[in-house]
């Protein structure tokens, strides 16, 4: 869920929430599976995050859908027999851990961008601690969502939208630092994320971003001005079958079938036969209580990338 609050209080909330995160290059050959969950390293067990375990089963070619369906003693041998192999490719991984768990393994290719250097970055570049931002937050993902309300604009005389920008970040893996436009419904509290001519999406693999931080976030900015031409433009495009259609872009946004059962009934709350409704069928989905904040990104970015598909 997308919680309103001031840029401070998000910069405490991530700072409590990491208090026991530490880093830590490990010899491959001081880690062994007790099973999926659990494992050994250097005579120290530890949990294992389903982050983590999405990852180690991407590294080792497991297929993790095989895996959790494996018995206890199964997962421990494929994945100790695979651990060995890597040894053969590697010496160490490079891992991430909050307390006694085991959050994310990478290869020592990879650069540790968190929230924290994010959040910094923001107020080097000008944001003040009282700034009003929308907080998606888990174990696995921050999107930071900052509304400029002084460039608000109407697509009715009740329907208002917000233009701003989406920070989006990950520090197990789960998708690449992200800095997008942003617009918020206030009529039904929709987001909206959508990508532009001058936006980011930088993996972590180097620190590039933090250098272009500023000049991305005001090409952003800028960008962003165009938005209100294309939502005005969806509410004038005719759609069939909006059903048909949404099914149609979940499978194309790989969006699973239950997820898009929960698009489907977001549609039915606001219906309608045009672009606009099966855009906003997307980003009202996004609200669902049982989305993951990266599962809710997901659906505001599709509604985005659907808008960028209106043709004038």
């Amino acid at each position: 869920m997308t919680t309103t609050m001031t840029l401070e209080t998000v910069i405490g909330t991530v700072k409590e929430m990491s208090a026991k995160n530490f880093d830590e290059t490990i010899p491959v050959s001081d880690m062994r599976f007790d099973s999926l969950e659990r494992m050994d390293i250097a005579g120290r067990s530890f949990g294992v995050l389903p982050s983590a375990q999405r990852l180690i089963a991407n590294r080792l070619r497991v297929p993790f859908s095989y895996l959790v369906r494996c018995p206890i003693e199964l997962q421990a041998e494929n994945l100790n027999y695979w651990i060995e192999q890597e040894r053969k490719n590697r010496e160490t991984l490079f891992c991430r851990f909050a307390g006694n768990d085991l959050r994310a393994v990478f290869t020592q290719r990879y650069t540790a961008i968190d929230h924290m250097d994010v959040l910094t970055k923001m107020l080097e570049h000008g944001f003040k601690p009282s700034t009003e931002v929308h907080l998606s937050l888990d174990a696995e993902v921050m999107v930071l969502k900052v509304p400029e309300h002084d460039r608000v604009f109407r697509l009715s005389e009740n329907d208002k939208i917000i233009p701003g920008i989406s920070i989006a970040n990950s520090e197990v893996g789960i998708l690449a630092l992200s800095i997008e436009a942003f617009y918020y419904r206030i009529l039904c509290t929709n987001g909206l994320i959508s990508r532009t001519a001058v936006d980011a999406r930088y993996k972590h693999i180097s620190r590039k971003i933090m250098d272009e931080f500023p000049l991305v976030l005001e090409g952003v900015v800028h960008q962003t001005r165009q938005g209100e031409a294309r939502f005005m433009i969806s509410t004038k495009t005719p759609v069939d079958n909006p059903e048909s259609t949404i099914t149609s872009f979940a499978r194309q946004f790989q969006i699973s079938q239950q997820e898009t059962e929960i698009v489907k009934q977001a549609f039915y709350l606001e219906q309608g036969a045009t672009m606009f409704h099966v855009i906003q069928a997307f980003t009202r989905a996004a609200q669902d209580p049982s989305l993951s904040a990266s599962d809710a990104y997901r659906m505001e970015r599709a509604g985005g990338t659907i808008l960028s598909m209106v043709k004038s």
